[in-house]
């Protein structure tokens, strides 16, 4: 499995970033220190994102299974280009009977698109994960979710690179696949992390290239087990 209108999540990473230093004059004694050294706590089940209010899971998007390496000056041009209009074409949207969700398209000329979000889990711990999925897929389209795993939680807000990815993932699980268009359906796995696993990037895949169709989420929760 390729792992991989509209308002965006605001900057789609609130809760996976570092906070920024505020300006010098409003730094003193004990805040200086927090701010230059002390990142905000990572993600961690339980976690309910229903898209409502303040963001719960930071969604980052990808192309493929990497990014090309910041000393690629050719392919990683183009990846800026289709990852913009991925963004674009993506975010959250007001459902017809309420509330919100989340709607991703595939891009032209590319057949694995999708969104990631960081999570901070234990190791050899068991979780369970659901989200409600609607699908308009062509034939030979699919969506789903998937699991890496990674030894670290890595405060970084990008797709990972090939040499990043071999440096730090431990693994990688299979969530749920679908195909062809449903209805909104509750779709419900578990996983247990391996031996080193400190983080899972949670992707949310679309592949196939008909930009038209569409996938949407909603109502993710993810919740330590056993």
């Amino acid at each position: 499995m390729r792992i991989l209108c509209l308002v965006l999540i605001p900057l789609l990473m609130l809760a996976c970033q570092t906070e920024k230093e505020p300006p010098p004059d409003k730094i003193q004694g004990p805040s200086r220190n927090a701010a230059l050294h002390i990142p905000p706590p990572p993600p961690a089940p339980p976690l309910f994102e229903d898209f409502e209010g303040e963001p719960k899971l930071s969604l980052f998007p990808r192309i493929g299974d990497y990014r090309p390496e910041n000393s690629d000056n050719i392919r990683l041009p183009f990846y800026n280009a289709y990852l913009e209009h991925l963004v674009r074409s993506a975010g959250v949207f007001g459902l017809p009977q309420g509330g919100h969700g989340f709607l991703m398209r595939s891009v032209a000329r590319l057949d694995s698109v999708g969104f990631f979000s960081p999570i901070a889990v234990q190791p050899n711990r068991g979780y369970r994960i659901s989200a409600r999925f609607k699908t308009e897929l062509p034939e030979g389209g699919r969506a789903g979710i998937g699991i890496l795993e990674f030894d670290r939680f890595l405060w970084i807000d990008e797709q990972y690179t090939r040499s990043l990815t071999q440096q730090h993932q431990t693994g990688m699980q299979e969530g749920f696949e679908i195909s062809g268009s449903h209805d909104w359906q509750s779709q419900r796995f578990e996983i247990i992390t391996g031996s080193n696993t400190r983080m899972i990037h949670l992707v949310f895949y679309r592949e196939g290239t008909d930009g038209s169709a569409l996938v949407m989420f909603d109502d993710v929760a993810v919740t330590a087990i056993r």
